[in-house]
C-alpha cells in the first residue's frame, strides 16, 4: 500500500493527510454539484478510520516491507555540514566542533533508532556543537582515537561511520617545543613517533632530541632505518655525526664509503674516508685512499696527504718511505716544526744522526718561545753526550721559564753526568723549593751532603726525606752510620732498631744493639732481638754468642747450654766454649759430663793446667767418665 512512499522527515505524513483532505472536500463539492442521491458518508468514514489507524500503527511500530536501513549521516564540523555515509570513515583534528545534524535511514521519524559509541558521547554530539577534544577521555587530544558510531534499530545493527581524531605533524612538534623539562621533552616526542612512525618530521625531531640527550645508539638506529628506506645525503651526513660522536670507527667508514659512492668525485669525502682508515689502523686501505687522492690533486695541494703517509709509514716502520713523503711535505711547507720532528726521528731510526740533528735544530729555530722543543732537543742531545749544547739550549728555556722543573730536572741530570756537584746542589735546591715533597731530590742531596761530608745538611735531606718515605733501609743505613760518627750513640741504637727490623738478615746494626742492652742490662731485650736475628740468619755464630752472653747473664743455663753445644757444632774445638760448658754442667750437677769435657780438652790441649786441675778434682770426687773409668 505504501511501497513507493519514502519517508524521510517527520512533515511527510501530514503532507499525505492535507492532500487526502484536499481530495475528498473536491470529491464532496463535485457530489453536491452533481446533486448525487446516495449518500456516501459512511464509507468516507471508514476510509479515514482505517487510514488513521493503519498510520497510528506505522507510527508505533515503524513497520517497513523492506528490512531496515541507515544511509547517512550528516555532521556539521566547525559549521560546515558533511555528509558521511554509512561505512565511511572521516578525519577529524580534536579542536574541530561537532554536532550530528540529522541521521538519514529508512524508518518512519527514525522511531526506535539509536546512536551507540563506545568511549565517546555520541548523545550530546546529536543536540549541541561540542569540541571534539572535550570528549576525549582525560581530555588528551595528543593520541589517536578511531571511535566507531554504531547505528542500530532497537537492538538491530544497521551500519555504522568511523571518526577519526588525531592531531597533525605540526600540532605535535609544536606542543614538544613547548615542553621546557628535556627528559619530558623527550617522552612526548617518542609518544609523537608511536602514533605517527612513518612522519619524517616527527622522526627528525626526536632524532634532534636524541642528539641533545647523547643517546646516540637510538639516533643512529633511527637514521639508519631513514637511510636504508632512502640514501639521503643529508640523512648520511647526520649518521656520520653520531657515529663520530659515539666514537665508533667502523661505523664511521661504513658511511663515508656510502657517501662517497654517492659523490665519487668529492675529494674532502675521500680524504675524510682515509683518515678515518688511518685513524682505525687499517693503513693500508688508508694509503690506498691517500695516494688515489694524489692522483686527482695538484702538487700544491697535496701538503696533508704527504704529511698523513709519513705518519702511516711510520707507524708501519717502514722509515724511508715516511721520510721520502715527509720531505715531500717539508719542500711545502717550512714553518712546521713537527715536520722537522718527525724527520729528525725518522733519521735517527736509519741510524742517520747528523741529518737528525740538522732538523731538530731546525725545530727549535722556528719559535724562540718554544721551550717544549728545547726541551726535547737538550734530552736528545744528553743522550748522546753533547752536554755543552744541550746546556745552552736548557740555559735559554730557564731564562725564559725559571721554574721550570723539567728544565731543571735535565740540567740536574746534565750536571750529574759533568760531575759539577757544586751547581748540582744548586739546582736540586731550586727543584727543592719548587717541589718541597720532591722525594727523589730530597734523597739525591742527602747523598751529595753525605759523600761530601756534611753530616748536618745530609740529616736534615734524609729526615725529610724519611718522614715521606719511612721504610727505606738504605737511608736508615747512611743514618745509622752518620750517628755513629758524630758517636749520638742514642740516636745509632733507634736506627740500628729500625734496620734489624727492615732487614734482619742484615748484621751490621747487631753488634752495636748488643753492646747498648748489655751494659745497660736489658738481657732480655737482647734475648728478643738476638732470636729474631738468627731466624732470618741461622749460621751467623756472633749472633748467638750475643745470646748465650745474655744467657749466662740472666742465669739461664740449659738454653745456655743449647746454645754452646750449636756453637760447638761448628768450631768443636774451640778450647774456651768446651770450659764453659764442662763448668755448665758441674753447676747443674752433671759431674760425669763436666768429666768427660775436660778430658776432651786436655785431648785437645795437653798443656791445658786448669783442665787438668779440675778434671783431676773431679776424679778424686770419685766420679768417673764416660768409660767408667
Amino acid at each position: 500500500m505504501f511501497k513507493g512512499l519514502k519517508f524521510e522527515t517527520g512533515t511527510e505524513i501530514g503532507r499525505i493527510s492535507a492532500d487526502f483532505a484536499i481530495g475528498y472536500s473536491e470529491i464532496a463539492s463535485t457530489e453536491k454539484e452533481k446533486k448525487v442521491i446516495r449518500r456516501p458518508f459512511p464509507w468516507i468514514i471508514l476510509l479515514l478510520v482505517l487510514i488513521a489507524f493503519i498510520s497510528v500503527w506505522m507510527f508505533r511500530h515503524g513497520i517497513f516491507i523492506s528490512p531496515p536501513r541507515f544511509n547517512s549521516i550528516l555532521l556539521s564540523i566547525n559549521h560546515e555540514p558533511q555528509k558521511v555515509l554509512s561505512g565511511e570513515k572521516i578525519f577529524l583534528h580534536p579542536e574541530d566542533k561537532i554536532k550530528i545534524l540529522d541521521i538519514s535511514t529508512n524508518i518512519l521519524f527514525n522511531l526506535h533508532v539509536r546512536l551507540v559509541a563506545k568511549d565517546l558521547d555520541v548523545t550530546a554530539l546529536q543536540y549541541e556543537e561540542i569540541k571534539l577534544a572535550d570528549l576525549l577521555p582525560d581530555h588528551e587530544m595528543f593520541a589517536h582515537y578511531c571511535f566507531r558510531i554504531k547505528v542500530k534499530y532497537r537492538n538491530r545493527f544497521m551500519g555504522k561511520i568511523d571518526l577519526d581524531c588525531r592531531p597533525y605533524t605540526e600540532d605535535w612538534i609544536d606542543r614538544a617545543d613547548k615542553i621546557i623539562d628535556k627528559d619530558k621533552r623527550l617522552v612526548f616526542l617518542e609518544r609523537a613517533r608511536h602514533f605517527l612512525p612513518e612522519e619524517p618530521e616527527i622522526t627528525k625531531r626526536l632524532i634532534i632530541e636524541y642528539k641533545s640527550h647523547k643517546s646516540w645508539k637510538k639516533a643512529a638506529f633511527m637514521l639508519e632505518d631513514l637511510a636504508a628506506k632512502k640514501p639521503d645525503q643529508e640523512i648520511l651526513y647526520d649518521l656520520l655525526d653520531v657515529y663520530r660522536a659515539m666514537k665508533s670507527r667502523d661505523s664511521v667508514i661504513a658511511v663515508l664509503k656510502r657517501l662517497s659512492n654517492l659523490n665519487p668525485n668529492d675529494l674532502e669525502l675521500h680524504f675524510q674516508l682515509a683518515e678515518a682508515f688511518e685513524n682505525n689502523g687499517q693503513f693500508t686501505e688508508a694509503i690506498q685512499e691517500y695516494k688515489g687522492l694524489l692522483k686527482k690533486m695538484n702538487k700544491e695541494d697535496s701538503l696533508s696527504v704527504y704529511k698523513h703517509l709519513g705518519y702511516i709509514y711510520t707507524e708501519s716502520g717502514q722509515f724511508k718511505k715516511a721520510i721520502s713523503f715527509y720531505l715531500k711535505a717539508e719542500k711545502l711547507d717550512h714553518e712546521d716544526m713537527n715536520l722537522y720532528y718527525n724527520l729528525s726521528y725518522l733519521f735517527e731510526k736509519i741510524n742517520k744522526s747528523e741529518s737528525a740533528d740538522k732538523y731538530l735544530e731546525k725545530a727549535v729555530r722556528l719559535k724562540s718561545e718554544d721551550v717544549e722543543s728545547r726541551l726535547k732537543l737538550s734530552q736528545n742531545l744528553i743522550k748522546k753526550g753533547r752536554l755543552e749544547e744541550a746546556q745552552k739550549y736548557l740555559r735559554e728555556i730557564l731564562s725564559r721559564k725559571p721554574d721550570s722543573t723539567n728544565a731543571l730536572s735535565l740540567m740536574a741530570h746534565l750536571l750529574h753526568k759533568k760531575g759539577d756537584v757544586k751547581e748540582l746542589k744548586k739546582v736540586y735546591k731550586k727543584i727543592l723549593a719548587l717541589e718541597p715533597e720532591n722525594k727523589t731530590v730530597m734523597y739525591n742531596l742527602g747523598i751529595l751532603e753525605y759523600e761530601g761530608g756534611n753530616q748536618k745538611a745530609s740529616l736534615k735531606y734524609f729526615n725529610g726525606y724519611l718522614k715521606l718515605h719511612p721504610k727505606d733501609a738504605s737511608v736508615h743505613e747512611i743514618l745509622f752510620d752518620i750517628y755513629q760518627k758524630q758517636k749520638n750513640i742514642q740516636m745509632a741504637f733507634n736506627e740500628a732498631i729500625i734496620l734489624v727490623e727492615l732487614r734482619p738478615e742484615d748484621l751490621g746494626a747487631y753488634r752495636l744493639i748488643f753492646n747498648y742492652l748489655y751494659v745497660r742490662c736489658k738481657y732480655e731485650k737482647i734475648i728478643s732481638i738476638m732470636k729474631k736475628g738468627l731466624k732470618a740468619n741461622p749460621g751467623q755464630t756472633k749472633l748467638r754468642k750475643y745470646l748465650l752472653s745474655a744467657y749466662l747473664k740472666k742465669g739461664k743455663d740449659e738454653e745456655a747450654i743449647k746454645q754452646i753445644k750449636e756453637l760447638l757444632k761448628t768450631d768443636p774445638k774451640n778450647i774456651d766454649l768446651l770450659f764453659q760448658l764442662a763448668r755448665l754442667q758441674e753447676q747443674r750437677a752433671r759431674p760425669e759430663k763436666a768429666v768427660d769435657i775436660y778430658k776432651k780438652i786436655i785431648q785437645l790441649s795437653p798443656a791445658n793446667e786448669k783442665a787438668k786441675d779440675a778434671y783431676l778434682s773431679l776424679r778424686l770426687k770419685g766420679v768417673k767418665d764416660k768409660d767408667g773409668k
